[in-house]
This record gives structure tokens, sequence and C-alpha cells, in this order.
């Protein structure tokens, strides 16, 4: 439905070894998406979303990722 989720992001940018792993940053408030942060684990981001600038993924204090889909 080009629909993916904020775990399957963290997860695939590297940020986190594990699902579960992001699923516990996300649920301790440890990612943020273009400055806010994300605490709902069914976050979801279309498309549209990844695709021209796309989104800066953070997670911690120096872990950063621009996630762009061509």
């Amino acid at each position: 439905d080009g629909q993916v989720d904020i775990l399957t992001i963290v997860h695939k940018a590297g940020l986190a070894a594990s699902r579960s792993e992001a699923r516990r940053n996300v649920e301790q408030g440890g990612v943020s998406v273009n400055g806010e942060k994300v605490t709902d684990v069914k976050t979801q981001y279309a498309g549209e979303d990844l695709q021209g600038e796309g989104i800066t993924l953070k997670r911690g204090k120096k872990s950063f990722k621009k996630i762009v889909m061509a």
C-alpha cells in the first residue's frame, strides 16, 4: 500500500540491529524524524514522504541518516 513503518526504516537504515531493538529505541523516545520525536511504533510513512528531500532520521544523540527513496 506504499506505506513503510518506522521500525523497518530504523532497522534498514542500520541504526538498529533488529526490529525489536528498533522498537525499544522508539518506545524509549530515542528516535526522531525531521526533528520530531517518534514514540508510536505504529507510525508509518508514505512513499511520497521519502521522495524528493526525504526524511532525516536520528537515533540517540549522534546517529543520523538521510532517508531518500528514488
